[in-house]
């Protein structure tokens, strides 16, 4: 509600683990997964705020028709906790008797906030699966609840270990959990309405395209990530087989034609990532696949990018973030040697694997010198390389280092902590948000100007960004007129 943002919607992975796991430990209980989006009705309430899917009053009928014991409400994104909060108030009003129990990263990085909630009776942090497990049995059997990581008194957090980064343990191996209970759900609205406009990732070349997570968990350091909050530090990686397994499930039972590899780490351990590679190139026919959340870039040697390209893959992402290692080493704290990254993009070009690139511009530590030196590095492998960039605006998002860093030295700017994360909202002596967006809205017509370039000259990848455009007409309106607003605002 009250976002400038795209509906979209993806299967719930996360609900539909737990909800595996449960039936795998033979759990006695009934399960029923609620997804209030799939209708893709819109109501507006007052003159700012709009409801994507089901309406309040649907959402509370729903519910009461349930009438369920114990009900979990999932919460993806901070700037979701409003609606979380509200469907909790709704289950309260609805099912007085019922336990309300909240998940998702904003549990994990604010579980004394949210457990201060009155319609809040619980918390999980990090993974559900094993928790929720032992949390109904512990509610069946009427024992007390002491169980690390669930919280639903103060008291509570004694039972998490004494690191701030580590508070809590995480599953192992990753093979113990069974395939997503994927029949709890109707996996054709899924497919209808993400390949209807409402996916979550513009670059879908599929009908019937599902996300998977191979692995969990990250050992680097990068201040602006909030994925050890709910995943830990520790990389945790299903078996090549598990993997094997699970695509084959997906295409015996699913007829799925597309893989959105979501990986935080996907090539971390390059020999697993390998022996992926060699499971999919022996699918007939391939799937298409494509690394959204971003790969290393020092993981690469022309036989591996030859192979991705020859067994699916339809692009890549790599994170490089800045062009100084300064920045890379001192303030954004991730482990990546700059001078790998033109080998990698040659390479790519060279094979037709297309390539992104993620920047991030305007984070504490940064000079002005520098992030202008970010645009200009990228603008110029996008010329030389083909590598598309795509500029992100640093946004201190709770559960980072980036927001502890902004909070205690007081730089957010037009905005308070309280406030929804909002990038763009950072202030220090080397820049402001009226500076950041003056780069950023120049970045977008620099590469306005370059994409119009490449399209009047390479007829393929004219048909590449028509057919693009095509399938995500929101996003090109949104491009188009904040390309539109740069160009006529650099004129001013």
């Amino acid at each position: 509600m009250g976002i400038d943002a795209q509906p979209s919607i993806n299967i719930p992975l996360g609900v539909l683990y737990i909800a595996a796991y449960l039936r795998d430990q033979n759990w006695l209980g009934e399960i029923e997964v609620y997804d209030g989006r799939l209708s893709a009705e819109k109501t507006r309430y007052g003159d700012d705020n709009e409801l994507f899917g089901d309406s309040w009053e649907t959402v509370a009928q729903t519910i009461k028709d349930f009438n369920p014991d114990v009900i979990g409400i999932s919460n993806m994104f901070s700037w979701q906790i409003d609606g979380a909060i509200r469907v909790s108030q709704i289950c309260k009003e609805t099912c007085p008797e019922a336990i309300t129990v909240l998940g998702g990263p904003h549990a994990s990085s604010f579980p004394l906030d949210m457990i201060r909630e009155p319609t809040i009776d619980y918390l999980v942090m990090g993974e559900g699966e094993e928790r929720m497990y032992q949390f109904l049995n512990a509610l069946e059997n009427d024992e007390p609840i002491q169980i690390q990581g669930i919280l639903g008194k103060e008291d509570d957090f004694n039972l998490l270990r004494p690191n701030k980064k580590a508070p809590i343990d995480f599953i192992m191996p990753l093979d113990l959990l069974p395939i997503p209970a994927y029949d709890l759900i109707d996996m054709e609205r899924y497919f209808y309405l993400q390949s209807n406009g409402y996916s979550p990732r513009v670059r879908e070349w599929g009908k019937r395209a599902v996300s998977l997570l191979t692995s969990r968990g990250c050992p680097h350091q990068c201040i602006f990530c909030s994925i050890q909050a709910t995943m830990g530090y520790r990389f945790r990686h299903h078996t090549p087989e598990y993997v094997r397994a699970h695509i084959h499930y997906l295409i015996e039972n699913y007829g799925i034609d597309y893989i959105h590899f979501e990986d935080d780490n996907f090539t971390h351990d390059t020999d697993r990532y390998d022996e992926i590679i060699d499971m999919l190139l022996e699918l007939s026919p391939k799937i298409p696949w494509g690394t959204p959340n971003g790969v290393r870039a020092d993981s690469w040697n022309p036989e591996r990018i030859r192979r991705t390209k020859a067994s699916g893959c339809q692009y890549l992402c790599i994170a490089i973030e800045s062009s100084s290692q300064r920045v890379i080493n001192e303030v954004i704290k991730k482990r990546l040697d700059l001078s790998q990254v033109d080998f990698v993009m040659q390479e790519c070009k060279e094979v037709g694997l297309p390539l992104l690139a993620f920047y991030v511009l305007g984070l504490p530590g940064e000079t002005a010198e520098e992030i202008q030196g970010t645009v200009d590095f990228a603008i110029d492998r996008y010329d030389r390389f083909n590598v598309y960039p795509s500029f992100s605006v640093a946004n201190p998002l709770p559960g980072t280092e980036l927001y502890d860093i902004v909070l205690e030295q007081n730089l957010f700017a037009g905005v308070t902590a309280a406030d929804p994360p909002k990038p763009n909202t950072i202030r220090t002596n080397e820049f402001d948000p009226d500076f950041i967006e003056r780069v950023h809205n120049e970045a977008l017509k620099r590469k306005a100007w370059i994409t119009l370039k490449k399209m009047s000259s390479n007829p393929q990848t004219f048909k590449y960004y028509v057919e693009l455009s095509w399938k995500n007409m929101w996003f090109f309106k949104r491009t188009l007129r904040s390309t539109i607003d740069s160009i006529l605002g650099s004129r001013d």
